[in-house]
């Protein structure tokens, strides 16, 4: 078991969040599992973010913790698919995930 501070525990689960934004971006990007590079760094990726985000969760509440990593995960993924993929989002698109953002930043400082 590992021995983690809170301080680390959030470290940990921000290179878990990372992990997780390249394993979501390489899941976009390897066409259905056809391109095998991106397919195989998405599988690691998402191997070790979840990995990370196991043995923060004596430290961090769940609640907190996942919410963080999805938030963060969405708003990153969503600037990801606009910039590198094209993607567009509407105008309440965009105040869905503000909503998001601004709830999990809630959660944490009250949660």
């Amino acid at each position: 078991m590992w021995n983690i501070t809170k301080g680390k525990a959030y470290v940990l689960l921000a290179i878990s969040i990372f992990l997780e934004i390249i394993g979501s971006s390489c899941l976009e990007a390897c066409k259905q599992f056809t391109v095998l590079k991106y397919t195989i760094a998405l599988i690691i990726c998402y191997t070790v973010a979840f990995f990370l985000f196991s043995k923060i969760l004596n430290v961090i509440n769940l609640a907190v913790g996942y919410a963080t990593w999805t938030a963060v995960g969405t708003v990153a993924t969503t600037v990801i698919g606009l910039i590198i993929f094209r993607q567009h989002l509407s105008l309440i698109g965009w105040i869905a995930v503000f909503g998001i953002a601004v709830s999990v930043v809630c959660l944490n400082i009250f949660g």
